[in-house]
């Protein structure tokens, strides 16, 4: 059935590994160097009714766009929270609709999982998401084809900058990864929700302006793929 599986998030623990070879799969977006510079931060797993609005108010504070990856029963759960996230600006993801391992499933049963979470998105907001991202970034080329049939685009993120926020490493030292390896075109890994993200919501409130103080331009995921056209 799955010919072959990825775990990206083990994958980019190999500091020898340089990508997944398959042009369908975004893994980062590469823009030359220039005074003014281009960062994606991306949340997954959520709403949920603690962290992500305060990651919401510290974008909002620090005029920063971003793309959230929406699990979609969460999203019937917290409503207001999509609202918000699209009128403010941002961008959402389809993430599923219950977060399995999509290597666990047949193609029948991952594009219901999909599907589920875009109807669960579109019954709350005129909103048809163009990303797609897998759960616990495991997946099969053949999950890529499933999703590209649906018309998304395959969206991981940038192997070279790796925060593990789920892990509660420290703030300092996942604001030391980032701002150490952050580079033109960047997306950046983290979550919303799945435990406690009370560390996730203190490095985005640190780092930004640090990265503003760089020329750096906060926005979202699909804004991020058009400057590299």
């Amino acid at each position: 059935m799955h010919s072959i599986v990825y775990n990206y998030i083990e994958l980019c623990k190999d500091k020898a590994f340089t990508g997944i070879d398959d042009p369908r799969v975004i893994q980062g977006v590469h823009l030359s160097d220039s005074e003014e510079a281009y960062v994606c931060f991306t949340f997954d797993d959520g709403p949920t009714s603690n962290y992500t609005p305060q990651i919401l108010d510290i974008l909002n504070k620090h005029q920063a766009k971003a793309t959230f990856f929406i699990f979609g029963r969460f999203a019937t759960e917290h409503p207001e929270i999509i609202r918000r996230i699209a009128k403010e600006g941002h961008e959402l993801g389809n993430h599923t609709y219950s977060h399995p391992d999509l290597t666990s499933l047949d193609f029948a049963a991952i594009e219901r999982e999909i599907l589920e979470a875009e109807q669960a998105i579109q019954s709350i907001v005129d909103y048809r998401c163009k990303l797609f991202r897998p759960p616990y970034g495991i997946f099969s080329p053949e999950t890529v084809g499933v999703v590209e049939a649906l018309q998304y685009k395959f969206a991981l993120w940038s192997r070279d900058v790796q925060a593990y926020d789920w892990e509660l490493p420290g703030v300092d030292k996942m604001a030391e990864e980032v701002l150490s390896h952050v580079c033109n075109g960047s997306i950046i890994l983290l979550h919303d929700a799945g435990g406690n993200r009370e560390q996730t919501v203190e490095l985005v409130d640190r780092v930004i302006p640090i990265l503003k103080s760089r020329n750096y331009h906060f926005i979202t995921m699909s804004e991020l793929l058009a400057q590299s056209v």
